[in-house]
């Protein structure tokens, strides 16, 4: 029956618009809407030069969890320890294995001097013997540096286009990227964080647009069993 048909179809139309609003939350969370948090970022280029130094555009801040002592305005105390054994050569001690010395960083950069990859040698007498050995400022900038292609959707899209502009933090911020032959850090140039995920007015039409969904699945059942009845 014509009839019958109509409101199966009216019942079918009214599922699908009610899963769609019940899935809302999931689209509002995908895409920020309502989060007022704001960062701007761009990217700056970071020149390395063979006597050790780098040159990092105003604001860029170079930091790299892989390289201790990147960036002398973040003083930590492994950093410190680091440049008092390149002060004096070499350190030799007696007690913990080679091993008791691991870290998270892969090489230590000394202003002025360069790269440098942290040695541990045990020797017969069972003392430790630790240093820093001079790597090619290359070999150690391929190792940490992130390739753009590798790099997150929003990094890329900061070098490529100059901004990239977001409601949350930028995975990936203020490490180095290589493009085209050349460093950069993509760094927050401006940000507003209230500490707030959502307006209280999105949470609202959040609740109340799942609410109104829920029903719209309802009454779409209802519908279709009453068309499916009267066939």
């Amino acid at each position: 029956m014509p009839g019958s048909l109509l409101t199966s179809a009216r019942g079918e139309i009214c599922i699908v618009l009610g899963f769609a609003l019940l899935l809302n939350p999931f689209v509002v969370g995908a895409f920020d809407v309502g989060d007022p948090d704001s960062y701007t970022y761009e990217p700056k280029e970071v020149t390395f030069y063979d006597n050790g130094t780098y040159d990092a555009a105003d604001g860029a801040d170079v930091v790299d969890p892989r390289v201790a002592c990147l960036d002398d305005t973040l003083p930590t105390r492994s950093c410190a320890v680091e440049r008092a054994v390149h002060a004096t050569g070499g350190v030799t001690y007696d007690g913990p294995p080679s091993n008791f010395l691991d870290h998270d960083y892969w090489y230590v950069h000394v202003w002025g001097e360069g790269f440098f990859e942290p040695v541990a040698e045990e020797l017969e007498n069972g003392t430790v013997e630790y240093g820093l050995e001079p790597v090619p400022r290359s070999e150690a900038l391929e190792a940490v540096s992130t390739q753009i292609d590798d790099a997150s959707n929003g990094v890329r899209e900061a070098i490529e286009t100059g901004e990239y502009r977001t409601s949350d933090p930028l995975d990936g911020a203020d490490e180095l990227v290589v493009h085209d032959g050349s460093y950069y850090v993509v760094t927050a140039t401006s940000y507003r964080a209230t500490g707030s995920e959502r307006r209280g007015v999105v949470v609202f039409l959040q609740w109340a647009l799942g609410a109104g969904g829920a029903w719209l699945v309802l009454r779409g059942q209802r519908l279709r069993v009453t068309g499916a009845r009267f066939q």
